[in-house]
C-alpha cells in the first residue's frame, strides 16, 4: 500500500472497528487523530497503541456542531493537514417501529446520519485546499436492504449511502474520493470470526478484515474508485443460505 507522509482523522475510534481502522492505519505509517465521544475513552484507545505510530486522542461528540468544530481546527493544527478522513462513529439500538418515540428517532439519525454531515463538513474545505482527500463513510447492509427492528438505523445508514455517492460525484474533479463500506455481522470483539448461519461463508466478518478494507479506500493508489458502497458480509445479503434451502 502507498501512504505519503498521510494524516488520518477516525471517528469512533475507541470502538471495535475504529480501533481496528486506527492500528492498521498505523501500520501503514499513517499518523492518526483518534476520536471518540470523550477524551477519556480516546486516550484510553491511544494507551493501546502507544509505541505504534504517531497518534492522538481527541474528545469529540459528533452529535454536537460546537464540539465537531473545535476539535477539528484542534485536529488541523496540530497535525497541519488531514487527508484521509474515516467516518466510523455510530450506534444501531434495537427498537420495534411501533414504540419507538420521534425523539428516538430523532436521535438516531442525528447520530449515524448527520454526524457524518458535520465532521466531514468541518474537513472538506482543507482537503479541497491541499488538493487531496479520502472520505470512507462506514454504512450498514441495513441501509442496503434493510432490517427488522432498526427502522431509524436503517434510514440513516442509507441516507450515508446516497450522501457518499453525491459528494463523491461534486469533489471528483479536486482529488477527493468518496467510498462507503458497508458491514454486516461482525464479531464483537476482538477475537476471530465465530461460526455463524446468518453468511454463506458460515461466519461473522473479523475487525481487522473491515479495517482492511477501509485501509484499501483510504491508500494513495485507490484514486480510481469514489462514489462506491462496498458490502462485506459473508454474502449476508445475497438471499436465502443454504439452511433455507
Amino acid at each position: 500500500m502507498g501512504f505519503d507522509k498521510r494524516v488520518a482523522v477516525v471517528t469512533g475510534g475507541a470502538g471495535g472497528i475504529g480501533r481496528a481502522t486506527c492500528r492498521r492505519l498505523l501500520e501503514n505509517g499513517v499518523a492518526v487523530a483518534l476520536a471518540d465521544i470523550t477524551q477519556e475513552k480516546a486516550d484510553e484507545a491511544v494507551a493501546t497503541m502507544a509505541g505504534k505510530g504517531t497518534i492522538r486522542g481527541y474528545g469529540m461528540d459528533i452529535c454536537d456542531s460546537a464540539s465537531v468544530a473545535d476539535v477539528s481546527r484542534r485536529i488541523l493544527r496540530d497535525f497541519g493537514k488531514v487527508d484521509i478522513l474515516v467516518n466510523n462513529a455510530g450506534r444501531w439500538p434495537r427498537m420495534p417501529f411501533a414504540e419507538i418515540t420521534e425523539e428516538h428517532w430523532l436521535q438516531v439519525i442525528d447520530l449515524n446520519l448527520n454526524g457524518t454531515f458535520r465532521v466531514t463538513h468541518a474537513f472538506i474545505r482543507a482537503m479541497v485546499q491541499n488538493g487531496y482527500g479520502r472520505i470512507i463513510n462506514l454504512g450498514s447492509i441495513a441501509g442496503e436492504v434493510g432490517l427488522p427492528g432498526f427502522s431509524a438505523y436503517s434510514a440513516a445508514k442509507a441516507g450515508v449511502i446516497i450522501f457518499t455517492k453525491t459528494l463523491a460525484m461534486e469533489y471528483a474533479k479536486k482529488n477527493i474520493t468518496v467510498n462507503c463500506v458497508s458491514p454486516g455481522m461482525v464479531t464483537g470483539d476482538d477475537g476471530a470470526p465465530r461460526p455463524c448461519q446468518g453468511t454463506w461463508v458460515g461466519r461473522t466478518g473479523g475487525r481487522d478484515e473491515m479495517a482492511r478494507l477501509i485501509t484499501f479506500l483510504a491508500d494513495d493508489d485507490s484514486s480510481f474508485i469514489t462514489g462506491a458502497d462496498y458490502t462485506i458480509d459473508g454474502g449476508r445479503i445475497l438471499g436465502p443460505r443454504f439452511a433455507d434451502m
